[in-house]
């Protein structure tokens, strides 16, 4: 019997492991967690991705919770994407990192919360970002 088995309190798989999808598909087939985890960030971006995706279809194949590891839009979006996904991580709220202060490259922020924590998905085009282009222009590099 694995660990996950013989506790009252639910198992997630660790953040990042070789194996990408194939080793989350081992853990949640095997007993070994109760709730995967899976994230844009954890595999290289949007395009790997679509091995996330493999990921939470998984859990929604196998009615279980699927933790969207990490916030930004890319993630938000994956969230939203999917029904095995309840909470999205907005951020470690470090008490030297404001997440309601977009950064210097956004106009807003991608992901602000209400006061009952509800983070609502974006409407605007594409992930939804509000890039300050004006402020990407002055600092972009012209190379000869």
């Amino acid at each position: 019997m694995t660990l996950a088995g013989q506790l009252d309190i639910p198992v997630i798989g660790p953040e990042t492991a070789a194996g990408k999808n194939h080793a989350r598909a081992e853990w949640a087939v095997t007993g070994v967690c109760d709730i995967l985890r899976t994230g844009v960030t954890d595999v290289g971006g949007i395009t790997p991705a679509i091995k996330t995706l493999k990921t939470l279809h998984l859990a929604e194949a196998l009615n279980m919770d699927c933790e969207v590891h990490g916030g930004g839009s890319g993630n938000l979006a994956l969230f939203g994407g999917s029904t095995a996904s309840r909470w999205y991580e907005r951020g470690l709220l470090h008490p030297h990192t404001d997440h309601d202060e977009p950064p210097p490259h956004l106009r807003s922020i991608i992901d602000p919360m209400d006061g009952r924590g509800v983070v609502p998905l974006p409407q605007a085009a594409g992930l939804g970002d509000d890039y300050d282009l004006e402020y990407i222009a002055a600092r972009t590099l012209t190379r000869w």
